[in-house]
């Protein structure tokens, strides 16, 4: 058996696959960060953690790498500038970034800092939304796209923007807000910049299909495209249509998709000219450029079967296709690509707190005379087990395994028989894998055989808070140790959570070609064990919800410095017990009163010492100040 290495251990993750040149393994076996991709910079991930503990960090943590973020917008930027230029598109690129996607303050400003060179812009699904990015976008000419349901404050506080040298554009998502923003911009005596959202009849592809298509949630139809023309000319506004939005999904993984949602889209763009919106110069793409996070190239949900500079190149030629062949000025594109620019920024690290194996001892034990036949059997099995009989031994194994648990259930069985029969199986089971190991094999029938001989790793953190599409849609997301890389990792595992809820369990990780099951993972042995998970900063925190009341991670903002290496920009504290208890109506005061009063009459009755009572009273208000998640045991 050859030697392990870090290239090994690199290759084993797929590193190179999913991570875009951002993480790569070290000689030393521990995982690094490249947040500037190209350049020389890089931080090693475990001294960065263990650095960020002595601070006073907790764990789980959430890190998010500012540069990161600032190279993925600088990649979108540019794959259209090369579009645009390649294809001598008279026409300009302007991104905004959904604030749905990841709302956190930080990473708003961050997203405005950095897209200002370029222009980028927001885009607000709600009036909660529309605030942050009118208090946050000061960026010249950058664009304000206001999407979702409207009511008369929300188009009077974007028309209002206007004022402070924002530019809102108002995207007609429902017919029936026509008349509302009539009404409003007369009242006003402001003209908005109006945009039409249309419902195309192509549908998207991957997990989000069916919010795309002839019955999505928004956009307006053909006829009502038609009519909304004609309103908007009977009130002396059809200069005002400004922009074209569609929308076809989340995470598109078929670039098929996006053209034919682009041919059909051009259509209508051309077609709402000839009705005389005239003043149409701009095409809202929507979302849908999609994340390979699983590093396969494919149409996998979880994959893209393109490249962002693919998908840049299809837009900037179906707009100046179509244009052209109408004899039109091209419209400037605008995109809300929000999952491509921030998923690859954060990542959340957790240590390992216990695992749960098997404690069969795995020894083939001998079976005395007043055994039951099925045992002797069963022993006789697992002796035969040889390279060209697996298969048959195996189901020999599972159905004495059955027998012995029926006969236990009528009572022909003593428990000592059954427990004996569970570790003869196991025995047998062990054996049967470290053949298939030796011939490199992995046969399908063998697949519960797997699961048998898994380890349960137990995370310090909740799945449903910050990881909840891998429960909800079965995301698969890149997780891996961020240190001992430079050793093998001899144990198959699945990992857990801490929430009683039997969901809470990830069991499905990047595999050659398919999702595995299992994760390869290094034997635990009470000493801290860090594993990350990757491409997290797209929707996980704030989709998050307090399953068993864990709350917020600590989270920290890191930007490359190059005198330190790196820098702590915002440090931001995790949910207090306290504060998960107050969402959920509980006041810290009134549970801490309760509780004292308890107490007295414990201790009036006898029941607890005065010394136990403080200690209680004591750990109890420690307690509601302290983070949701687990701490260190002495």
């Amino acid at each position: 058996m050859s030697e392990w290495s870090p290239e090994r251990s690199a290759e084993l993750y797929q590193v190179d696959a999913w991570s875009a040149s951002f993480f790569s393994v070290s000689a030393n076996g521990t995982l690094q960060v490249h947040p500037r991709r190209n350049g020389d910079e890089k931080i090693d991930v475990p001294q960065l953690v263990e650095e960020l503990s002595r601070r006073g960090l907790r764990h789980p943590i959430l890190i998010r790498f500012s540069d990161i973020l600032a190279t993925r917008i600088e990649t979108l930027a540019n794959c259209f500038a090369e579009a645009i230029r390649v294809q001598e598109y008279p026409a300009r690129w302007r991104g905004v970034y959904p604030i749905k996607v990841n709302q956190q303050a930080h990473v708003v400003e961050e997203i405005v800092e950095y897209g200002a060179p370029f222009g980028v812009g927001l885009e607000a699904g709600s009036k909660p939304e529309l605030l942050i990015a009118l208090a946050l976008l000061e960026t010249p000419d950058a664009l304000l796209i206001c999407n979702g349901y409207k009511d008369r404050a929300y188009i009077e506080t974007a028309l209002l923007a206007q004022r402070l040298g924002r530019t809102p554009v108002i995207v007609i998502d429902r017919f029936s807000e026509i008349d509302i923003v009539i009404k409003v911009s007369s009242a006003l005596g402001i003209k908005p910049h109006v945009g039409l959202r249309a419902r195309l009849s192509t549908v998207g592809a991957g997990r989000w299909i069916e919010s795309s298509g002839e019955h999505s949630k928004f956009g307006l139809s053909a006829d009502e495209l038609v009519r909304a023309v004609d309103r908007l000319r009977a009130a002396d506004m059809l200069d005002c249509i400004e922009l074209l939005h569609f929308h076809i999904g989340s995470q598109i993984t078929s670039i098929r998709a996006h053209k034919d949602a682009l041919r059909e889209a051009m259509r209508i763009y051309v077609g709402l000219h000839n009705l005389g919106a005239t003043s149409l110069h701009l095409l809202d793409v929507g979302g849908g450029l999609g994340v390979d996070y699983v590093g396969a190239g494919t149409d996998d949900p979880s994959s893209m079967n393109y490249t962002e500079q693919e998908y840049a190149n299809d837009v900037v030629f179906a707009a100046q296709q179509a244009c052209d062949e109408a004899g039109i000025a091209p419209p400037d594109i605008i995109t809300e690509s929000g999952r491509a620019m921030v998923a690859h920024h954060s990542m959340l690290v957790f240590d390992v707190i216990g695992v749960n194996r098997d404690q069969s001892p795995g020894k083939l034990e001998n079976c005395v005379e007043d055994d039951h036949a099925v045992l002797h059997s069963m022993r006789e099995a697992v002796e035969e087990i040889a390279p060209d009989n697996l298969s048959e031994r195996y189901h020999d194994l599972v159905h004495g395994r059955d027998e012995a648990a029926s006969l236990f259930s009528l009572g022909y069985l003593d428990l000592h028989g059954r427990a004996k029969s569970e570790r003869l199986f196991h025995a047998g089971c062990l054996r049967i894998g470290g053949i298939l190991e030796q011939m490199g094999e992995s046969v399908e029938e063998f697949e519960d055989l797997g699961k048998l001989l898994t380890d349960t790793y137990f995370g310090n953190f909740s799945l449903f808070q910050s990881l909840p599409d891998s429960w909800a849609v079965t995301q698969v997301f890149p997780i891996m140790p961020i240190h001992r890389l430079e050793e093998r990792p001899t144990r198959r595992a699945v990992i857990v959570d801490l929430t009683c809820d039997s969901d809470g369990r990830i069991d499905h990780f990047i595999g050659v070609g398919e999702d595995r099951p299992t994760i390869d993972l290094h034997a635990w042995n009470g000493q801290p064990y860090y594993v990350g998970i990757f491409l997290v900063g797209a929707y996980q925190e704030i989709l998050g919800d307090l399953h068993n009341l864990f709350g917020d991670t600590d989270a920290v903002h890191v930007r490359l410095d190059p005198e330190r290496g790196y820098a702590v920009e915002h440090l931001v504290e995790g949910d207090a017990i306290s504060d998960v208890l107050s969402y959920v109506e509980y006041d810290r005061r009134a549970l801490s009163e309760k509780v004292r009063r308890t107490l007295e009459k414990a201790l009036r009755e006898g029941r607890i010492s005065i010394e136990d009572s403080a200690r209680l009273r004591k750990n109890y208000d420690e307690g509601l100040a302290g983070y949701t998640y687990l701490g260190g045991n002495d």
